[in-house]
């Protein structure tokens, strides 16, 4: 996110002495008081110190501040007080010889606040991603279905980036937006990604423009290459609208049925993420179904591996649909309702025989589809804890009876209180907390499924109970806390 954002903030009254560049760029916030800090950084952080250590000798503020301009920092935010009342002059005179920006935090700013700003400029950033991300794939797939669908969806994919394209083979087959000339080594580098084996996207640099090379259509010998260039680069958001694109551009040109999969991966994440497809579209959704089933109601699985060594990618032939979203963690999928439970249970042990563990949502129209997702993520950690894949039960939930989505979602926002936040310290908790339930308390287990150390996991349960103000010796509570975990929307906005 842009450093600027945070110095916009009024609320923090942060002020500059040593000025960063206007495209600087901070990935988090962080609090440090150590003599060398730099190991323990990433690169791109706000990092924010009382100068409790802060060397006095000016060869070791020296190296200090080299050493955090050498980690990457961002730039470095001085609490004045109780320690200094004003920023050492010193420090000052290293931060601008290095260029390390320098940020004054007034007395009234507690480092807390601005870490929480940091946190908040960032969610705010990864939503509208989100939204953009949806919006563009559902506009883009519309555009695979109109009456001229190549050129329909590299117009909207210039419209969504704000770039100029060009789709390559043989010979041209689209472009929107005025093309610049383009370097000597362009032709060369088509020719590489257009190669059977070859890369499967390339960089160059067009001055103004940034030019991204693409193929369309993996392992093949006559793929097509989509060119696109604007000044900026891609952000992350952008390569997730490119490779919708890139996807439907290859289902559009049939040339082999991996790039069907990459298709199906990016219908999934659209329809998971609640987007509802546009009615001129659930032709082609139907085609990504296995057997291209006739289907009106559905079902979302979630799986994980289980077994040691490197693993796998699923294959749509083993999960019966095309709609496969591979998260890394684990595995979500949209079937078509079998009708019988039986069928569903025999995907689940022939999944579980290969390796993989997985749990079934309930059938569900295409509109509840992220409801359906949220409950079998719930039901794998069920499954998960217990080890034995899950479908859900036979008998209704009685809560679902008592309250509607909306008003459950409320009660479990009200129950998790500040765990129910958005930022990355929020969600981590909700995790720890229902993979601690879910293993009935067992700090080993729980730690196991988490990947961390069990006093992590201790310390993490331990700050829930303060920051809930529960007991989670309490069933009572537990039942409470379970019951909002698995009706809180995760994705939700």
């Amino acid at each position: 996110m842009p450093l600027r954002a945070i110095l916009a903030r009024r609320d923090l009254a942060l002020d500059t002495l040593v000025p960063a560049a206007p495209d600087a760029q901070v990935r988090w916030a962080t609090v440090s008081e150590l003599l060398d800090p730099a190991p323990y950084l990433r690169g791109g952080e706000l990092l924010l110190t009382a100068g409790t250590n802060l060397p006095e000798e000016s060869g070791t503020l020296a190296g200090y501040v080299a050493a955090l301009s050498a980690a990457g920092v961002a730039a470095l935010g001085f609490g004045v007080t109780p320690v200094h009342d004003t920023v050492p002059a010193a420090l000052v005179e290293h931060c601008r010889a290095r260029g390390l920006p320098l940020l004054v935090v007034p007395r009234e700013t507690p480092f807390v606040a601005v870490s929480q700003a940091v946190g908040e400029e960032l969610e705010r950033l990864r939503m509208a991603g989100q939204r953009r991300f949806t919006t563009a794939g559902r506009s883009l797939t519309r555009a695979a279905v109109g009456a001229t669908p190549v050129q329909e969806v590299l117009t909207t994919l210039s419209s969504a980036l704000g770039c100029w394209t060009e789709l390559v083979g043989s010979r041209p087959l689209g472009r929107v937006g005025r093309v610049p000339a383009l370097p000597a080594e362009t032709r060369e580098l088509i020719g590489k990604v257009r190669a059977a084996g070859g890369p499967l996207s390339a960089k160059l640099q067009a001055p103004p423009d940034e030019v991204v090379l693409h193929a369309v259509g993996e392992h093949t010998r006559d793929r097509s290459v989509l060119l696109l260039g604007r000044p900026r680069p891609l952000d992350a958001t952008d390569r997730a609208i490119l490779g919708i694109a890139v996807a439907l551009l290859g289902l559009l040109s049939r040339s082999q049925p991996a790039v069907v999969d990459d298709a199906g991966r990016l219908a999934a994440r659209l329809l998971l993420s609640g987007a509802a497809p546009d009615p001129a579209v659930e032709p082609l959704l139907r085609t990504l179904l296995s057997g291209g089933e006739e289907a009106d109601v559905y079902r979302v699985l979630h799986a994980r591996w289980t077994r040691r060594g490197a693993r796998p990618a699923p294959s749509p032939t083993l999960f019966g649909t095309r709609l496969v979203d591979d998260t890394g963690e684990s595995v979500r999928a949209v079937l078509a309702d079998q009708g019988d439970e039986e069928a569903h249970l025999a995907l689940l042990d022939r999944l579980r025989a290969t390796g993989w563990l997985a749990a079934v949502s309930g059938p569900v129209p295409v509109g509840e589809l992220a409801e359906a997702d949220r409950r079998a993520a719930m039901l794998l950690v069920r499954a998960h804890a217990t080890n034995r894949p899950l479908l859900p039960e036979a008998q209704p939930n009685p809560f679902d009876m008592l309250l509607d989505g909306e008003e459950a979602r409320a009660a479990a926002r009200a129950l998790l209180g500040p765990l129910a936040d958005r930022d990355g310290p929020s969600r981590t908790l909700r995790a720890t907390l229902r993979a601690w339930l879910a293993r009935h308390g067992s700090w080993d287990r729980a730690a196991a499924d988490l990947g961390a150390h069990r006093n992590s996991v201790r310390y993490r349960i331990n700050r829930i109970e303060r920051d809930l103000g529960v007991d989670l010796s309490d069933p009572e509570q537990r039942m409470r806390l379970w019951f909002a975990l698995s009706r809180f929307d995760e994705d939700g906005f």
